[in-house]
């Protein structure tokens, strides 16, 4: 199985610019998907097989948390 990896702004232009589209097909808020907008180097976030991954607050060594509707209120 390959795991399709992705960013936001690779989405944002599948979608022609709708963050509404973007934030359904990876189970996000439209404010999350508008702050990732700009990250083309994916440094702060990245899409594995629609599962949005984002780098812990911790910064560089910091976790990596899986958010998603299943994972919502677990931390």
């Amino acid at each position: 199985m390959q795991a399709e990896i992705t960013t936001i702004p690779e989405l944002l232009i599948k979608a022609r610019g709708n963050q509404t589209k973007v934030a359904g097909w990876i189970s996000a808020s439209r404010n999350t998907v508008k702050k990732y907008a700009f990250d083309t180097k994916a440094e702060k976030h990245i899409i594995v097989n629609n599962q949005l991954m984002v780098i812990h607050r911790g910064g560089i060594g910091g976790a990596i948390k899986r958010k998603s509707k299943v994972l919502a209120g677990v931390r």
